[in-house]
């Protein structure tokens, strides 16, 4: 018999284990699902839960701004060398819009630069809206984290520095008007990474032809992981510090899910660990892979080597 996840020839106890996540290591190694509170930048959380946990190794998968509420994954211990994965998952909001006004910031917390009149109708604003689904270009905020020569967008434009930040190709997957009332507005927006909602504000207002900017926003999922699970920051924080803080801990190979899978003998688990490549004979169709010892634990991420069938650590996580 041979298993249906990892290929070796004989009946494998870990399918269902692999499918779902290994348990992490001893110790906080993997994923916080936080439910990020509005008026907290992303690196406020950090530190609170750095603080909290007693360890530096704690980073976040995707900024949220400070007024925004909702998913933030928190990536602590070994779980920080997978945050780049988490970061390319698409990313689900809702978002509320005020129309008729114009912030230079896109959103509530900026200083008014038009005001104009709001007279549009419920299709109007719905045929608006779905004309941004697709692959779109899209121009960051002009205050936002992206850097020009190493400073903060947001940091030059508080100077009075005016600088435009190219438009990136981005994907809005699904947009849905959810309530009117006018001047506000409100709709879901399904998106991939590196969408700035504000600026999907923004530009709603300008194709309507009355500004608007952004009032309200919550992300309501991240990859697979939602807002129905993610944990209140003080609930984790308690939790934290009462020494149960790992019944919320997803393991760190949930970042890595969307790459096929591996169970690997003790020979070559010791081979991985030393940084040498192994030899599969299954054919894979992901560009890496998990590989898990024999006891379930996520060990490593494998990249292809040099010849078929051969694959090379990428990424060894200790145990």
């Amino acid at each position: 018999m041979r298993c249906e996840t990892c290929g070796a020839p004989h009946a494998c106890p870990l399918q269902t284990q692999i499918h779902q996540g290994s348990s992490p290591p001893h110790g906080l190694h993997g994923i916080f699902n936080v439910n990020k509170p509005a008026g907290m930048s992303s690196h406020d959380v950090v530190s609170a839960v750095r603080r909290a946990s007693k360890t530096a190794r704690v980073g976040h998968a995707g900024t949220l701004d400070p007024l925004a509420t909702g998913v933030l994954l928190l990536c602590v211990g070994q779980a920080v060398r997978v945050t780049e994965y988490l970061m390319d998952h698409d990313k689900k909001y809702r978002a509320r819009v005020r129309l008729g006004v114009a912030t230079d910031t896109y959103d509530a917390t900026g200083a008014v630069v038009a005001q104009r009149q709001v007279s549009v109708t419920r299709e109007e604003i719905a045929d608006a809206l779905q004309s941004f689904v697709g692959k779109v270009a899209q121009a960051p905020p002009a205050y936002s984290a992206l850097k020009r020569a190493g400073t903060p967008l947001y940091k030059l434009a508080r100077r009075g520095v005016k600088v435009e930040a190219a438009p990136r190709q981005i994907e809005i997957y699904a947009i849905d008007l959810r309530a009117m009332a006018l001047p506000e507005v409100e709709f879901d927006a399904h998106c991939s990474k590196g969408t700035y909602i504000r600026s999907l504000a923004h530009d709603l207002g300008e194709k309507l032809g009355c500004g608007a900017h952004l009032t309200a926003l919550t992300r309501t999922a991240s990859g697979p992981f939602s807002l129905d699970d993610a944990l209140p920051l003080d609930q984790l924080r308690d939790a934290l510090a009462n020494g149960y803080a790992e019944r919320y801990l997803n393991p760190l190979d949930d970042a890595l899910l969307q790459f096929e899978a591996i169970v690997v003998e003790p020979e070559s688990a010791r081979a991985i660990r030393q940084g040498r490549t192994i030899a599969c004979g299954r054919a894979f169709t992901t560009p890496l892979l998990r590989a898990y010892s024999a006891d379930g634990e996520c060990m490593a991420l494998l990249e292809r080597g040099r010849q078929a069938g051969e694959w090379k650590p990428h990424k060894v996580f200790a145990s």
